[in-house]
């Protein structure tokens, strides 16, 4: 059951917690293309009899960047945050409370989780927290036109030891959400739905009733009255062009006060092209069958295992099922070769599936599954003989041991490149209260891409996306050259993906296949592709571009560590000194 968090004394129990009640949360996007900036505005009364230092934990999406924070107390005195060294800033905030003063320190717990501290709150006070974050809005899954706005509004009970002192506070009627989402789309909004609340939609404008001409690449969303603080609330946004590559540029000068003139970007792009398929690979389907996992979640995982069990490639196939909670089990010792018989016998498995083994062990399960890989079990050390493995977790990510999970895959991962193997993760984050982080930093971890499914939302568009992605080989070996326009070059180049001829890193191609230096180049953005199925081997292929200026590139490398998949969104960040 969904609880929520608020403002609770320092140091004391249960019987206090009440001296804080929440009076009203709202919250307010504006949405510019794929990119929103939103304020998280949370007012609590104390009704405490005495001065007492409080806390307040809150999640926020762990691709949000906050950057600003201001608590009000009384509607009077105004406590502003401003940037500091972690321990700068705790210092200084306990001098302020020593010394008798009202004052507030913010500091992020978790990649989800932050945490705001308020020094001296005297009784019968008003507290309005209000915390602003700006973030880019990922893909949906479903199609490349659309977007996905995910605001969590409770943290749910995770399995393990959370970083932080959580107030887990009961669930309460009166605890109502209001959201207001301003759209502002470069090209005409055709749809906005949410699969988690009842929402009010205007289009055309910014407000909930149309004034004024009618403009289609404007739309207001907010919710219904009877939104509830009990689970996260979903907005899934289409709009025409979704699909086509898009930079941002903001520029700092000198004379605004910068030491060089330095230049932000934000790239995002829709890759849209089609890799051979890789002539065989193995997939495991890590399940995640713990207590929270029970309900409609489980429901869920069952119908997503059954579309998936009878959508795998006919050919080159092997496969099996690890059930993991506390502990862990598998349908076979080892995957087994795709055919009628053992997906009939797998379809039965999954039927029975409850939400039945416990608590999370999420990062013991993950490591079962790579060791039980055809390449482990078969011994063989010829490259050639290397099976590519894709690992299917599918889970509510609900566990506090992000970073030891995290460390797990990419170790596991690094090694089997380095033996000439392919083992990638890719996540369905399945239920209302998902861990976005958790079910993100899997997939990123190992170069695959993640989707969520709320419930009674349809999983089918987005698992066969998942299995596209897996059938095909990987692009990872990018880098982005980052240039002044008079340094761009006269001819009309595409941004394009060449194939390479270096061997070794990857599986290498069919003995039908031509050699990789005979292949035209592969355009990214080839406006007259149409899906077809693929048959032929995989090939490692890199961008090819020129050496790049001086940057400050997120994610950092010379190479980027992030893989390039048809129809996922992929966002790259920079900070250019000119």
């Amino acid at each position: 059951m969904p609880v929520l968090v608020g403002i609770i004394p320092i140091g004391t129990g249960w019987t206090l917690r009440e001296e804080y009640p929440l009076v009203q949360s709202r919250c307010n996007y504006s949405v510019a293309d794929v990119y929103t900036i939103a304020e998280l505005v949370q007012d609590y009364h104390s009704n405490a009899p005495i001065n007492r230092d409080v806390e307040y934990v809150f999640p926020l999406p762990p691709s949000a960047a906050v950057c600003s924070f201001k608590a009000v107390i009384d509607d009077k005195k105004v406590i502003k945050g401003v940037v500091k060294e972690k321990l700068e800033a705790k210092k200084a905030y306990e001098q302020a409370v020593a010394q008798g003063k009202t004052a507030g320190l913010l500091e992020q717990e978790h990649a989800d989780v932050f945490r705001v501290s308020l020094g001296n709150i005297r009784p019968q006070t008003k507290i309005s927290v209000h915390i602003s974050f700006v973030s880019i809005i990922p893909h949906d899954g479903s199609s490349p036109q659309t977007l996905r706005i995910t605001m969590p509004t409770a943290i749910a009970p995770r399995y393990g030891t959370a970083p932080t002192n959580i107030p887990w506070l009961r669930n309460n009627s009166q605890n109502r959400f209001e959201l207001s989402v301003s759209v502002q789309m470069n090209k005409p909004v055709t749809s906005i739905s949410s699969p988690s609340h009842p929402i009010g939609l205007t289009l055309g404008c910014h407000q909930r009733e149309l004034t004024g001409e009618y403009e289609p690449s404007k739309a207001f969303v907010y919710l219904g009255d009877s939104a509830m603080l009990d689970k996260d609330i979903v907005i899934v946004i289409s709009a025409q062009g979704m699909d086509t590559p898009r930079c941002s540029v903001e520029r700092w000068l000198k004379s605004d006060g910068a030491e060089e003139t330095t230049d932000a970007y934000a790239l995002t792009l829709v890759p849209k092209f089609e890799l051979p398929a890789l002539p065989s690979q193995e997939y495991i389907f890590l399940v995640d069958r713990s207590g929270s996992m029970a309900g409609s979640r489980i429901k869920a995982v069952r119908a997503a295992l059954q579309i998936l069990l009878r959508s795998l490639p006919s050919r080159g196939t092997s496969f099996n099922i690890v059930s993991f909670g506390s502990n862990y089990t598998s349908l076979w010792p080892t995957s087994q070769a795709y055919s009628a018989e053992s997906m009939e016998q797998a379809s039965k498995h999954v039927d029975g599936f409850d939400a039945n083994y416990g608590g999370t062990e999420l990062r013991s399960a993950i490591e079962f599954a790579f060791n039980s890989r055809q390449d482990i079990k078969g011994g063989s050390t010829d490259k050639n003989d290397k099976m590519p493995t894709s690992v299917f977790v599918l889970t509510d990510g609900e566990a506090w041991d992000l970073d030891g999970i995290i460390n797990s895959i990419n170790q596991n991962c690094g090694k089997a490149k380095k033996d000439g193997s392919l083992l990638r993760t890719f996540t369905l984050g399945v239920g209302n209260q998902v861990s976005t982080a958790m079910c993100e930093g899997i997939a990123r971890a190992g170069k695959g891409t993640a989707v969520f499914v709320a419930e009674g939302e349809k999983p089918d568009a987005k698992l066969m996306g998942l299995l596209k992605a897996a059938r095909g080989g990987v692009i990872d070996d990018l880098a982005v050259d980052w240039v002044d326009s008079e340094d761009a070059k006269d001819d009309d180049d595409e941004f394009e993906v060449i194939t390479s001829s270096k061997a070794g890193d990857y599986p290498e191609p069919s003995a039908t296949s031509p050699p990789p230096q005979s292949q035209p180049p592969l355009s990214l953005f080839d406006e007259s592709h149409v899906d077809t199925p693929a048959e032929t081997g995989a090939e490692k292929a890199i961008v090819l571009l020129d050496p790049p200026p001086k940057i400050q590139q997120a994610p950092k490398s010379d190479k980027l560590p992030i893989p390039l998949y048809p129809g996922f969104r992929c966002s790259i960040f920079a900070i250019v000194k000119r």
